[in-house]
This record gives C-alpha cells, structure tokens and sequence, in this order.
C-alpha cells in the first residue's frame, strides 16, 4: 500500500524542537515506505496565530535536512493546504452532517453556556453541554439557522464504547458517556479543529496518523466524526512527549526549545536530527550515531517507547562535537561562516581548523579560540605570565630563551617548535607545563585553546616573537 502521512503544525509560534521529533517520525515513516509526506497549516485557532511562523516552519524544516512532496508552497492534488482557505469544504461536510441527523443546530449563548457551567461546577458536576438544543424541530431549527447566530455539534451517542489499537501503546478505549455533544462548526462559520482534522485527513487520504500523545484525549471525538460519517479510520500512533530534566514538558525554562534557538546557537543539523531519534527510539543496539539515510533505513515504529523521552542538553552536546569532528576541514570552515567575522583571512581559518575541531561542542567554540590569529590587540595581566612556584625574572629568563630558539628556527613547524621549547625546559630544568604557560598566555591571551605548537605555526615566527617579546616587556615593567 502506499503510504500518505501528514504533519499539521499551527502557526502559534516557533517550530518547538518536541514537534520536530513527531514530525521526524512522520517523514522517516514515510520515505521508508517509498509514501508521500504533506505538510498542513492548521489554523483554525485565528486568534493564536504568530506573523512569520509559517516562515519559520519552512526555515526550520529545510535548514534541518526534512523534506515533504506536498504542501502551501510546493501545492498539489488536494490544494490549498491551509485550512483557513479551506472554509466551504468544512461547512459543506457540517451541513451534510445535519442533513443525515448526526449533527443539529445549537443556538445557545455565550452567557447561557457560562451559567450552566458554573451551575454544574456548583454540585461538582461533570461540565459537559446539556443537550438544550438537540430535540428541536428540524424545520424549526433551519428556519431559525437563517436568522440567528448558532453553531453545529454533532449528536453524541448516549452509550456504547470507542478504542484504537494505538502502533505506539497498543489498546486504548473510551466510554462514549464521557463525550459531550462537540462543536463541529463555530458561529463564525471556521471549524473546530476536530472537524477540520477529520476532514482533512480523509480527504486528503491520508493513511496513517502519527502525532504527539497530547492530542490521545481528543481521538474519541474524531472517531465519532469518523462514524458519523461512514468513514474508514485510518492507524493511529502517538509519539510520547519530550521531558525536560525534571520530568515536566520541555518548555522555555529548560533552555532553547525552538529550532531556530538551536541554529542560532551554533548546533549541526545533522546532531540534532540524530540525537532527536533517540529520545523516544531505541535501535536494539549500541550504535548511536545515524545520519538521515541512515535512521531512514533503521528506524521502526515498533521500537518506539511509549514512555516520554528526556532532554539531556549534554547528550546534545556529544552528539554535536561527534558531527563536527566528521566534517571535512573545508565543509567545517563553510559551516562556521556564520559565527566568525566575515573579514577573517580564510586561509588562516582553514589552517587552524584541523587543530580545535576536536574540541568543539558547537561551531561557536571557535571563535573565541582562535581570535588571537586575526587581531594583534591581545590582553591579558601580566602577573598571570608566572608559572606556579616560578618567579618573575625566572618567566623572563625562560622567555628569552624560548626566543632565541624560535628566531633561527627553520622549518617554523609544530614539530621543529615543539623541540625548541622542550629544550628550554631542559635548559631551565622546569617542567614542560611551566615553560608553555607563559608562551600560550602570551600569544593567546588565553590559558587554554588550540593545541600551543601548531598555535604558533600558524600565527608565524614573527608574530609570535613580537607577542613573546611583549610579554618580557611587560613582566619586566610590572615588576619594576
């Protein structure tokens, strides 16, 4: 069979990263069977939409790597893929209901829905509507739906019971007592989002729902609208959420929850696609690093837990610093653009590259660095230059030396420079650690960065004793 899923986000915000494990799911799902992927705005919600977050899902998809065959910008046989230029198809399918007798006219109000709520509330009743306008006269009731202000519910049945067999946790039911009459159609002549997502679906033949489990209390009522309407239901899968550390809903205060929040942060889509998987799948092995083509042809929903995932920005972490070290130097320089100044000479960038890649977590760790090789502005106090248990003149002394033996050194490489300052150790009879302390602080203004031999290389025999030579003056100076 082939397979046609969907992925409806609204447009109330930022693409939040626990939509994209979904629809990640959706889309592997999909592409493993040879099936097609749409992509739906619902917004039916007119009064949560955000301007520009139909941008942001299309950004934050494509920059992520996930690709769909059908939807508002790409178009296709069941255009437009926004509900809201969708009314007449959802009013004509409420008016069939009401036509067969599943659904009925309520012309109740505002206020009147309030005080039955609040009276109910008052002996600790189930709040649910109380069927006022179900047994009106059809004719009555169209009449009047001329005239005045209503919307459409479906009718309910009094008993009976509804279940899935969900791909995910299996069987689930429902009493249909719990289920009041629903709203399918607002005064306003928009949707609920039950109706709209119903018809949709079948419309657009879609044959397998997969969403996040927040949407589980609301599947009995699409089923009635299924039944209602002699509809096949297709197979259901909701995909536990993603907990942040303390077991709550991943959210704003347990940090970036937004794609864009992780792009901007200097994070590798690949990283976050794979570690995505993994909050919530688990392959049956202990491989843990799977690119795109390789979840595609591992991934199965049987293997997905039906316990929540939990957010570990660690984990994150890893996975990130491993995607970095797989990139070759030049896709590594491409991919720091972004995040170092556009007038850095590329070619020193493309030199230093190989020497931090290893010890990156995210592609803003470089910038700070290797910020010495592009400026010659570098800070740092003095009194920092002297080793532990060393003295002033003593960090002077080792200094000139290391000079001495840098200024006639050919070829100016890691391995010729390394040697040199093993032998002023030897020389000075102090440890390695104690002669490298000053020369990195000196040329950095930093006590920890790239590795300190290729360092220098890069930076260049007379850069480097310029910065050396500084550091003498200075010492000298602040003990003077």
């Amino acid at each position: 069979m082939s397979v046609r899923l969907r992925f409806a986000p609204s447009p109330t915000g930022e693409l939040h990263i626990g939509s994209v494990r979904t629809i990640l799911y959706n889309h592997l799902f999909a592409r493993q069977r040879g099936g097609r992927l749409i992509l739906r705005i619902e917004d039916t919600d007119q009064e949560r939409l955000v301007p520009g977050a139909v941008d942001s899902i299309y950004a934050g998809l494509h920059w992520l790597g996930i690709t769909w065959d059908e939807g508002p910008r790409e178009g296709g046989p069941h255009a437009p893929y926004v509900q809201s230029e969708r009314l007449p198809l959802y009013q004509k399918h409420a008016q069939e209901l009401v036509a067969k007798g599943a659904a009925y006219y309520c012309f109740c109000s505002k206020e009147r829905l309030a005080e039955l709520r609040r009276q109910q509330e008052a002996r600790h009743e189930l709040t649910r509507y109380d069927r006022h306008c179900r047994n009106i006269p059809v004719a009555e009731a169209t009449a009047r739906a001329k005239a005045e202000s209503h919307v459409v519910r479906l009718k309910v049945p009094d008993e009976g019971t509804l279940s899935i067999e969900d791909l995910v946790h299996g069987h689930i039911e429902w009493q249909v007592n719990t289920i009041e009459d629903q709203v399918l159609l607002k005064s306003d002549g928009f949707p609920t989002y039950h109706l709209a997502v119903v018809v949709d679906d079948h419309v657009m033949g879609i044959t397998h729902i997969m969403r996040g489990e927040e949407w589980v209390a609301s599947v009995p009522k699409h089923l009635l609208i299924y039944r209602a309407f002699s509809w096949d239901i297709p197979p259901m899968a909701h995909f536990p959420s993603v907990l942040g550390p303390d077991g709550k809903k991943l959210s704003k205060r347990h940090g970036a929850t937004a794609v864009a929040e992780f792009r901007k942060d200097a994070y590798l889509p690949e990283a976050l696609i794979n570690y995505l998987a993994l909050v919530g799948w688990a392959p049956g092995s202990e491989e843990e690093i799977f690119s795109m083509d390789d979840l595609t042809r591992l991934w199965k929903i049987e293997q997905v837990q039906s316990s929540p995932g939990k957010w570990d920005k660690e984990r994150l972490d890893f996975f990130n610093g491993v995607w970095i070290r797989r990139l070759s130097v030049d896709e590594l320089v491409r991919r720091l653009e972004p995040f170092v100044p556009a007038d850095w000479d590329r070619e020193t960038l493309k030199r230093i590259v190989p020497h931090i890649q290893e010890r990156m977590k995210t592609l803003k760790d470089a910038k700070d660095q290797i910020a010495f090789l592009f400026t010659d502005d570098i800070t740092y106090d003095p009194k920092d230059l002297v080793p532990a248990k060393r003295d002033p003149a003593g960090t002077v002394e080792a200094l000139a030396k290391v000079t001495v033996h840098l200024r006639y050194l050919e070829p100016f490489i890691a391995t010729r420079i390394e040697a040199a300052l093993k032998a002023v150790a030897e020389e000075m009879d102090w440890k390695q650690g104690d002669v490298n302390k000053p020369v990195r602080l000196a040329i950095t203004g930093r006590t920890i960065g790239p590795p300190l031999y290729e360092s220098l290389e890069v930076l260049g025999r007379d850069r480097s004793l310029q910065r050396i030579e500084g550091a003498m003056d200075a010492l000298g100076k602040a003990n003077s």
